[in-house]
Order: C-alpha cells, then structure tokens, then sequence
C-alpha cells in the first residue's frame, strides 16, 4: 500500500448537517439567555438619587433627603439619612431614619447638632416605610 493510494475517508453529510444545528441552538440558547438575563438585571435594579443635603450647625454631620428610583411596577420611595460630612454618602451605611412610599418633599432643619426638626409637604399620604426617633446621639422630632 502506497501512500497514494490512502485517501480520507469521506465524512457523510448528516454528521456536518447535526453539528451545524447544534451550533446554531447552542448560540441561540445562549443569546437567550443573555437576553433574559440583561432585561431581568435593568427591571430589578434601583437608583437612589439624592434630593438635597442639611449640614448639622458643627458641620460633622448632614441630613441627606433621597429618593429610590425602581421601574414602572416599583412605586418611588422617598427617604432621610443622617451620614458624616466626610465621607461619601452611601444608603447602605447611612441608614435612612425615614422612609415613605411617594414624592412628599422632607424639609430637615437642625436645631442645634443633635436635634433635627423634619416637616414635609404635602404630608404622607401612603404610610411610612420608616418613621424613627432618633439616629445615634440626634433626636428627630417630626411636626
């Protein structure tokens, strides 16, 4: 047997045509779930937008007014926070004192360092989500 006499074998067309299919499910499936995964991601995700900030009369601190942006399904939340004045503001370390489903405008004014007086307009209508009296050393009182 000569070396040109061996010839490869020809593949059979069925063999190409399933690896072909698998191919292109296989990249569908993927494409899909990539798809699925990047709608979920933006529909569940949130965005706490900071409305305005109140520094403490000695400076340390600010009471920091923000709303939390959902989706269509989500109503917004609005919520205050007491955090330091020298680091950056951050809702999952300066835990809000108040909190309420809607859009009412909170108008923090301090009283001294340790007491911050909170009204708001027009007034909750939907119930608070958080409503509490002090935070640390600082007393809230609410009119």
């Amino acid at each position: 047997m000569s070396w040109m006499t061996l010839s490869r074998r020809p593949s059979k067309p069925w063999m190409r045509i399933a690896i072909a299919v698998l191919a292109v499910a296989g990249t569908g499936i993927a494409a899909m779930v990539g798809l699925i995964w990047f709608a979920l991601e933006g529909f569940a995700s949130c965005r706490n937008v900071v409305l305005s900030s109140t520094p403490s009369p000695d400076g340390t601190k600010a009471v920091l007014v923000f709303r939390q942006e959902c989706n269509a399904t989500v109503p917004d939340s609005t919520y205050a926070s007491i955090a330091p004045m020298d680091s950056a503001f951050s809702p999952d370390r300066n835990h809000a004192f108040l909190g309420f489903a809607g859009n009412a405008e909170i108008l923090p004014t301090w009283r001294g360092s340790n007491v911050v007086e909170i009204a708001m307009m027009p007034g909750v209508e939907g119930g608070f989500i958080r409503h509490d009296a002090q935070v640390g050393s600082v007393r809230i009182d609410y009119k």
